[in-house]
């Protein structure tokens, strides 16, 4: 794209971490592990960032990038629920057609340099250059650049970046320190690539994404955690500190980065969500709806007296068996209409949702979607929106509130939110109804109600690690107080914050605000 140059008095790095944790941040950093972003967050404003990770988990970056709320985004999830049909569909990232917020830079004329942003498709309006899911965590979208060869140029000077997809890795210790050493050389290769796009191109705003933190987190999170069942596991392996590993050499890169700015270049270090323990009953919600009796309306109410083993998805428990490369291996090699049919029947486990009034929808692990089926917007619906919608969506709260540990007599469910009030715009029919927030702030196995009985969860996932549901932000310049505290502020804020350092006009229709240090703002 060109454009008339806008001139920028001072330049913007903004550097983002996929995934990263900010309490493990701020425990290393004062450990002395991380002095890079140690001495960032002293010398700078910090804080952690609410997110979209609390109710839809893979629209959080989507939301950072245009500064909205999902209810305006065509995409919340790689496999969507389909109200037309009531059955399921692909939605790739290219789906979002809400500009980011590069492209209102660069229709301003600022010169904008994207790289490697996870979950977003290339921009057609980018005024400058961007370099799309070279080495991002499950982005599902073209490997492409702008200009067109710089994809090319990348790959003949610094080869494939080395992790690929991370799910594909087996869960021997073998494989998971091989993984590891991936990782690493993968952060490597990062700021390697980095520093030679700020070097050789021009830029006013550069954005860059470090993607390791995203599955180190999903895979080692356990060695992280002394509490985790498989901690020990991970002494044994060699593998406790990959989180650390991993945290300590992207800080190491970032100190090189940082080696090539000026004093006055604003420095941006961003998380759209962090990473915790896995722990939840999202694979377990279409049988506490049958219990509940909003899904399959056989299921029988008499055997909830005795305790019962949680039914499992066939399809997930054949993927737990097979070796990750050979998983992959098979998907490769089947036409794309049978890869289809086996994803849309590991999310839906083959359930039929004609007979329920509610039941569960693919989302990410962490966070469990429930839709309603609703007279008039879902095919086959029985629910009558208003009153009856009302009182369901109520019952369904209270009911998922009252889910407990057996062991413990703790509650297993953090947060139920409504989103039709959470959230608004042009796509919020195609959400979720209901969100259920799992705690994963301590160890459980089972759930127990009054109304369910009592269903002893069975493992469905290899992973130890799941999205938290805060990110967090660091900013440094000259006119950045040192050691301000950021309270208040959201994923949302990003976007109108980069626009306003800029110069340029923010959309009316963002739903985020500029971040404010000590009541002054840090403009171009």
């Amino acid at each position: 794209m060109s454009a008339q140059a806008k001139p920028v008095s001072r330049r913007h790095l903004i550097i983002g971490m996929d995934g990263m944790e900010w309490h493990l941040v701020t425990k290393w950093a004062r450990e002395g592990k991380l002095p890079t972003l140690r001495r960032l967050i002293d010398r700078g404003a910090s804080g952690e960032l609410a997110s979209t990770s609390a109710e839809l988990p893979d629209t959080v970056w989507s939301s950072l990038y245009t500064g909205t709320n999902p209810g305006k985004l065509e995409k919340f999830f790689y496999v969507q629920y389909d109200a037309a049909t009531m059955g399921l569909r692909h939605v790739p990232d290219d789906a979002i057609k809400r500009p980011p917020f590069w492209d209102y830079l660069s229709e301003a004329g600022v010169r904008v340099g994207v790289v490697d942003v996870p979950k977003f498709a290339l921009s057609r309006k980018i005024n400058g250059f961007q370099l799309t899911n070279w080495g991002a965590h499950a982005t599902k979208t073209m490997r492409m650049s702008y200009p067109a060869g710089l994809f090319e140029e990348i790959d003949a000077a610094f080869g494939p970046h080395p992790v690929g997809d991370c799910d594909k890795a087996d869960t021997t210790p073998k494989a998971l320190r091989a993984l590891i050493h991936r990782l690493v050389d993968g952060i490597r290769v990062h700021g390697k690539v980095f520093r030679h796009l700020m070097k050789e191109r021009s830029w006013d705003v550069f954005f860059a994404v470090f993607s390791e933190p995203h599955c180190v987190g999903h895979h080692f999170y356990h060695g992280a955690d002394p509490t985790h069942p498989q901690y020990k596991e991970a002494v044994e392996y060699g593998i406790a500190d990959s989180i650390e590993r991993v945290y300590s050499a992207i800080d190491e890169e970032i100190g090189k980065i940082l080696e090539q700015i000026d004093a006055k270049t604003q420095v941006m270090i961003v998380s759209a969500h962090g990473m915790g323990p896995l722990r939840h009953a999202s694979w377990n919600l279409p049988q506490i709806l049958d219990r509940l009796g909003y899904g399959d309306t056989s299921v029988s109410k008499s055997n909830l007296i005795e305790p019962q083993d949680a039914k499992i998805n066939p399809w997930r428990l054949l993927k737990l068996t097979l070796p990750g490369r050979l998983q992959y291996w098979i998907k490769d090699r089947l036409p794309q209409a049978a890869q289809d049919w086996l994803v849309f029947r590991w999310y839906s486990g083959g359930k039929n949702w004609k007979n329920c009034r509610a039941f569960a929808i693919p989302n990410n692990d962490s966070v469990g979607a429930i839709r309603l089926g609703v007279k008039g917007r879902d095919r086959f619906g029985q629910i009558s929106s208003g009153e009856e919608y009302d009182r369901i969506c109520d019952d369904l709260s209270n009911a998922l509130y009252e889910l407990r540990d057996p062991a413990t007599g703790r509650g297993v469910v953090r947060q139920v939110t409504r989103l039709r009030s959470h959230f608004h715009g042009p796509f919020l029919n195609q959400l979720p109804d209901l969100t259920v927030l799992w705690d994963q702030s301590f160890h459980w196995e089972a759930v127990q109600s009054a109304r369910i009985g009592t269903l002893y969860l069975r493992t469905q996932d290899a992973r130890t690690g799941m999205h938290t549901t805060h990110g967090f932000v660091i900013v440094a310049g000259a006119d950045v107080p040192p050691g301000d505290q950021l309270v208040g502020y959201s994923t949302y804020d990003i976007a109108p914050t980069i626009l306003d350092w800029c110069g340029v006009p923010i959309p009316e229709d963002f739903d985020g605000k500029p971040l404010r240090f000590n009541n002054s703002a840090v403009r171009a």
